[in-house]
């Protein structure tokens, strides 16, 4: 299911929202560390913990509200699934309800997408909906994000009922982009809290600075804003932590607008079991 959830691409590329195993440094080390080196660890705990995650699996539900001009909500959409990081395979969806014509969901291969005559959903499946949090090392490194942004150290704070350092990051100017995501990740700015312990991502802000031109030529992106948190640890596996992320965007073509509010949350983790047949596609 392809979705336009620009939540999901932002995550997959700088988010780095799964904890690893603690890392320890001297106070006067820390001192030192740039905000550029901080992003640097924070990507390495990711892949570090990456093969620990695959003994894993967590439950996942995504929410949509599709919002007119006054502010009510005309559409809305719940996904629940499985998600298997690692795996190949698209999610397993557990269960779907749809109320209205949600816009740009369950489109076709977005390579392929054009601008929709009437704002609703297609059957089609994307290749891209596999099990997420898996490519943000590569997404980082595709669209070159670690050299895309101005980074800068802020004062530490408290995040998710531990120390943190923060960071905030901005677009260089006169960007060299190929591709819309680039466009995209071109004009975000926004903060990190990352975990002094083991420099996990505990919260997030990131907002588009002007309008991106992504999909087609005729739309634009008007408004993007997200935020991310992630839950206190909670026992002794501090891998298999809850996590809420949400976001506004608003799509503008030339004689109408499309207005949406998502909700994505980490509900359960489990020991990883065989995939199952989606009862939601039959």
């Amino acid at each position: 299911m392809r979705r336009f959830l620009l939540t999901t691409h932002f995550s997959l590329a700088i988010l780095i929202v799964i904890a690893s195993p603690a890392f320890s440094a001297a106070a006067e080390e820390e001192d030192k560390r740039t905000a550029l080196g901080i992003f640097d660890a924070a990507l390495a705990q990711f892949e570090n913990s990456r093969a620990a995650l695959r003994k894993w699996q967590y439950h996942q539900t995504l929410t949509t509200h599709q919002l007119d001009s006054a502010g009510k909500v005309v559409a809305r959409g719940t996904w629940r699934s499985i998600v298997r990081p690692g795996d190949p395979q698209p999610l397993e969806y557990t269960a779907k309800s749809m109320e209205g014509k949600l816009s740009f969901f369950e489109a076709g291969n977005e390579e392929e997408e054009t601008a929709p005559k009437t704002p609703g959903p297609s059957k089609a499946t994307s290749r891209s909906e596999n099990n997420q949090a898996e490519s943000a090392v590569e997404a980082v490194r595709k669209y070159d994000l670690r050299n895309r942004y101005v980074w800068q150290r802020l004062p530490d704070e408290n995040a998710a009922g531990e120390g943190a350092y923060v960071i905030a990051f901005e677009p260089k100017p006169k960007q060299s982009t190929r591709s819309r995501e680039e466009r995209f990740f071109g004009l975000l700015a926004g903060k990190l809290w990352v975990s002094r312990s083991d420099f996990s991502v505990l919260k997030a802000d990131a907002a588009l600075q002007s309008p991106c031109h992504l999909f087609w030529i005729i739309a634009q992106v008007t408004t993007f804003q997200m935020t991310y948190e992630l839950e206190p640890a909670r026992g002794v596996n501090r891998l298999l932590r809850l996590s809420r992320a949400t976001a506004k965007t608003v799509v503008t073509f030339p004689f109408y607008s499309v207005r949406q509010k998502h909700w994505q949350t980490i509900t359960k983790y489990e020991p990883r079991t065989p995939r199952r047949s989606d009862p939601t596609s039959r």
